[in-house]
């Protein structure tokens, strides 16, 4: 057709003007999810954990989008991704659960020095974590791929992050954090 400024992939997927139109979308499916998740943490675990599902799917979709993964490299990448994840949250519920309930901040100096020590442990972990798993996405992606991955990764925290505050400054009249 002339005029259509669509370019389709090899694949028959639209390339530029999906990406463009994804940039454009994502932040309106974000807010969807908050508002559908909306006091997911004043219900029961089951309601709870589906709201979180439905944020690690808006993660993936975001994350896929992102590194523009093509329909092999998603099929292999998301895996190897789950794992990782789970890998990473498993060290910092240990890290969390040993530090439950205590206040650091009040604690003795001998506390407080001991949970930056266990902090700091917890954080060589992840990285030891996260160079296990950089081997294991380079069997499915790019090294450029792998740094847009940090990078997208960041970028969904701080989109999220950000619903979520416009959607708590909603409920609660404004003010946000610092009234």
């Amino acid at each position: 057709m002339p005029g259509n400024s669509l370019i389709i992939h090899k694949w028959g997927y639209p390339t530029q003007e999906k990406h463009k139109y994804m940039k454009q979308l994502m932040p309106f499916l974000l807010l969807m999810l908050v508002c559908a998740t909306n006091g997911y943490s004043q219900r029961n675990m089951p309601e709870r954990r589906e709201g979180m599902e439905r944020i690690h799917a808006a993660k993936m979709a975001y994350i896929t989008d992102r590194l523009n993964l093509t329909t092999e490299q998603s099929a292999g990448f998301i895996p190897v991704y789950k794992e990782y994840e789970e890998e990473v949250k498993r060290n910092r519920k240990e890290f969390l659960q040993k530090y439950k309930g205590v206040d650091v901040e009040g604690a003795d100096d001998a506390t407080a020095m001991q949970y930056v020590d266990d902090n700091l442990d917890y954080q060589e972990k992840v990285i030891v974590i996260k160079r296990k798993y950089n081997d294991k996405f380079l069997k499915v992606i790019s090294p450029q791929q792998i740094s847009e991955l940090n990078k997208a990764e960041r970028e969904f925290k701080q989109i999220l992050m950000k619903r979520l505050e416009e959607r708590r400054n909603q409920r609660h009249g404004g003010g946000g954090r610092w009234r």
